[in-house]
């Protein structure tokens, strides 16, 4: 895991847009949320050293927003961006992926 480039993740996600995606959201302490699929429609990434990602997907029919993020890192096919609490565990994550999570 790398600090935040916003313009290299911007980059990549565009790269998906009109695709299907899976989503897998954790927030620690909480839950969970793995292999959401949808069309991913429109990409943003605001924000300076801890960052606001939003997903418009299906057309605009939902979206997901994930803020305080901190690091990110970018494969061929996988997309994980996290952030971290004061005693560098994980505090949440969105996962960004061309093909499903293993459950």
């Amino acid at each position: 895991m790398v600090p935040i480039n916003s313009e290299a993740l911007l980059e990549k996600l565009r790269q998906w847009t009109g695709r299907k995606i899976f989503l897998h959201h954790e927030i620690n302490p909480g839950g969970y949320f793995r292999n959401g699929k949808a069309t991913l429609f429109d990409v943003h990434v605001k924000g300076n050293q801890a960052y606001r990602v939003y997903l418009e997907l299906d057309q605009q029919k939902s979206i997901i927003q994930v803020d305080g993020l901190t690091h990110m890192m970018v494969s061929e096919e996988l997309v994980v961006i996290s952030s971290y609490d004061h005693v560098n565990r994980l505090a949440r994550t969105l996962e960004i992926s061309t093909s499903p999570f293993s459950i």
